[in-house]
This record gives structure tokens, C-alpha cells and sequence, in this order.
């Protein structure tokens, strides 16, 4: 990693990143009230203060409400972030992922696969419930790279992870704000701002997403320029360049 950048370059260049991300996918309209899932990590807190920063340039106006699932996995207590998410003028709302907890507490092993829906289902549900009609994840551009590689290795697809969609029933806008930024500017901007951070067991976790994260940074060491390259890709894909099924019966 490089240098550490001064403070205000960093808040600069993440809400840059922002500003780019909604202008380009039109993540928000006036009005909506953004529900912000909040896991006590860098990368959460880094986007609920990126979007509490963000209302200032914003050409409209917008509301924010954290909220954070309990799913038994905090390696301390996840009230230590309350008064850094207060001071932003935010509500915060903590729940229990109940199907989540049920697992840890009887012991059943279970993937980062399970838990993950469990918290998507849940997440939907409070925020459909707080009456929000925008649910903003912390996803960063390493997460949409990560993600298209163990997709393309291990599932057999061309997927990542999308900058909008909508949810099934269409009420609620799923949206990634920070598909710009990368994980060392999540970092920088933690450390420039002080943030009190709460990690998860399952970060310690060997596995395939670990392997992967370490390859691309290991690449990125070697190679700079390889995050901004998987971004164009992911918006450059060259479908005439692929295999057609269809073609092929033609």
C-alpha cells in the first residue's frame, strides 16, 4: 500500500467516487430515504459517512437511516460504534438476524453463502419496514472484482456484483455507492476519520474469497493499474467476442 494520504485528499476522493457512481447509475431521487447497512467495518462506516458528506452536493435532498444486523458474529460489542453513527444526525436501528443466530447458537456449520442471504432477506425486511425505498451496501470496487472472478472460477459465469438493482417485489433500489473506491482508500479514510471499527469472525475465515483478495492484491502490488482495468471491463463487456449458444443452432 502507499503513503498515507493527508485527510482532506481522502474525504476528497471518496466522495468523488460517490459523486461519480450516482451520477453515472442515478442511484437516488429527491426524496428517498436510504436505508444504509451498517456491519461495523470500514467499508459500512466509510459509506455512512460518505453519504451523510454527500447530502452537502447532492442536487437534492435525501434521509438516512443506519441499520445494523446482529447475526452472532461480532467480535466485540457492535454498540461501540453508536455515538461516531449519532454524531452524523443518523437513527440507528440494531436488529437480530434471527435464522443466522439459530445456526451459531446450535452449532450448525453453515457458509458465508447462508449468511449472506439471511442478511440480504433481513435487510430487505427492515428496510422495507422503516418505510425506505433505498437500501445502500458498502460493496467497494475490490468487493465487484472479487466477486467476477469467483464467479467466472467456480460458478460459470460472467457476474459480478451490480451498481443498482431492484429488489423482487420492485419496492426497494439495491444500490453499491462506493463500486468506485477501493479497499485502501476505505482504509485511508477510517484511519483519517478515527473510526472505532467492529470486525467479524468470518473475516478470519480460509476460503476462496480470501484466495482470491489475496491474488488481486498481490496483482495491484505488481500492476497499479488493475483495479481501474477490471472497472472498464466490468461496463466494457464485448458480447460479440463470446460464445452464443443461440448462434451455434443457426
Amino acid at each position: 500500500m502507499s503513503e498515507p494520504m493527508d485527510d482532506i485528499h481522502v474525504d476528497q476522493q471518496v466522495l468523488d467516487a460517490v459523486g461519480r457512481a450516482m451520477g453515472e447509475y442515478q442511484m437516488l431521487r429527491p426524496g428517498d430515504r436510504v436505508a444504509v447497512g451498517v456491519s461495523g467495518g470500514k467499508d459500512s462506516l466509510c459509506l455512512l459517512h460518505a453519504l451523510a458528506a454527500y447530502r452537502r452536493r447532492a442536487p437534492f435532498a435525501y434521509d438516512l437511516v443506519a441499520v445494523t444486523l446482529d447475526q452472532g458474529k461480532f467480535k466485540a460489542s457492535i454498540h461501540v460504534v453508536e455515538q461516531q453513527i449519532r454524531r452524523l444526525g443518523v437513527d440507528w436501528v440494531v436488529e437480530d438476524d434471527r435464522a443466522t443466530l439459530r445456526l451459531v447458537t446450535e452449532g450448525i456449520v453453515h457458509g458465508c453463502d447462508v449468511c449472506s442471504r439471511h442478511r440480504r432477506r433481513s435487510l430487505y425486511r427492515i428496510t422495507d419496514r422503516l418505510g425506505c425505498t433505498v437500501l445502500a451496501l458498502g460493496h467497494t470496487a475490490d468487493d465487484c472484482a472479487e466477486a467476477l472472478f469467483r464467479n467466472v472460477m467456480f460458478n460459470g459465469r460472467v457476474a459480478s456484483l451490480p451498481p443498482v438493482a431492484a429488489s423482487r417485489r420492485g419496492s426497494i433500489r439495491l444500490i453499491r455507492p462506493l463500486v468506485y473506491v477501493t479497499e485502501d482508500l476505505t482504509t485511508e479514510y477510517a484511519r483519517a476519520h478515527g473510526l472505532l471499527l467492529v470486525g467479524c469472525v468470518c473475516s478470519d475465515r480460509e476460503g476462496v474469497r480470501r484466495e482470491i483478495r489475496e491474488f488481486l492484491a498481490d496483482m495491484r502490488r505488481r500492476h497499479p493499474r488493475i483495479p481501474e482495468s477490471i472497472a472498464a471491463a466490468l461496463t466494457g463487456v464485448n458480447f460479440r467476442t463470446l460464445p452464443d449458444p443461440a448462434q451455434a443452432l443457426r
